[in-house]
């Protein structure tokens, strides 16, 4: 089955697709994904929300957020992002310790987003802390250069690293148009083989596209949006 398992909607403050679309989209091309919206869950609360939608439409669906990692609990400073996959509840910005302590509690699974992609914080402690995560990140169709996903391919296959953490294809959408230009494969159709599928990295990465100048202007467009209306 094919996944798209870093998504963002409305609810992020760079985007403005609806859950809606996205499932819709998802549902006529038959993949799972994740809807992965910037440190909160508002998607998945709520009378008809997209969790239940999903279900109601068949949908394989997978909680999730993509988390800010703070410096320290003092300093707000950014190091870094993270995503969560089978959240129950989201998790709030905090130091990389503190996101991993609450996503053991939950019983998740942590990736690495864009793992060198330094224009788009990037988790920069992932090289030291890469065995604390069960997948990553290697082709990202928002990256803004293709070196930067050679970079994390590369990092992939090392010896040291090959067959230790599975590798995924994603999106990244903050645009309709967007979602499904990247994908993985997984030989799943419930949570459980889902799991035991990313465990043993058995996961195949398809990159379908790239987005464009105009899908990143429609970030910004976004921002400005959001900051009238929140």
């Amino acid at each position: 089955m094919l996944f798209d398992l870093h998504l963002h909607s409305r609810f992020s403050v760079d985007a403005l697709t609806k859950p809606e679309t996205i499932l819709k989209v998802c549902k006529k091309n038959k993949w799972g994904f994740s809807l992965t919206d910037h440190n909160n869950m508002g998607s998945y609360k709520g009378a008809g929300n997209i969790k239940q939608l999903a279900k109601k439409e068949g949908v394989f669906l997978i909680p999730g957020e993509e988390i800010k990692v703070l410096k320290d609990k003092k300093m707000k400073k950014t190091v870094g992002e993270v995503v969560a996959y089978f959240l129950n509840e989201p998790i709030t910005p905090a130091p990389f310790e503190n996101i991993l302590d609450e996503i053991k509690k939950q019983g998740a699974l942590l990736s690495c987003p864009h793992p060198f992609d330094c224009p788009r914080k990037n988790f920069k402690e992932f090289p030291k802390l890469w065995k604390s995560f069960d997948c990553m990140e290697t082709y990202n169709a928002r990256a803004y250069y293709s070196a930067l996903n050679k970079h994390a391919q590369n990092f992939a296959v090392m010896p040291e690293v090959a067959g230790k953490i599975a590798c995924l294809g994603v999106s990244d959408a903050h645009t309709p148009e967007e979602i499904g230009n990247g994908l993985t494969e997984i030989d799943a159709v419930n949570e459980e083989e889902f799991r035991k599928e990313i465990k043993a990295c058995r996961t195949k990465v398809i990159s379908e596209g790239k987005a464009n100048l105009w899908h990143h202007a429609q970030t910004q467009l976004a921002r400005r949006h959001w900051a009238k209306e929140r």
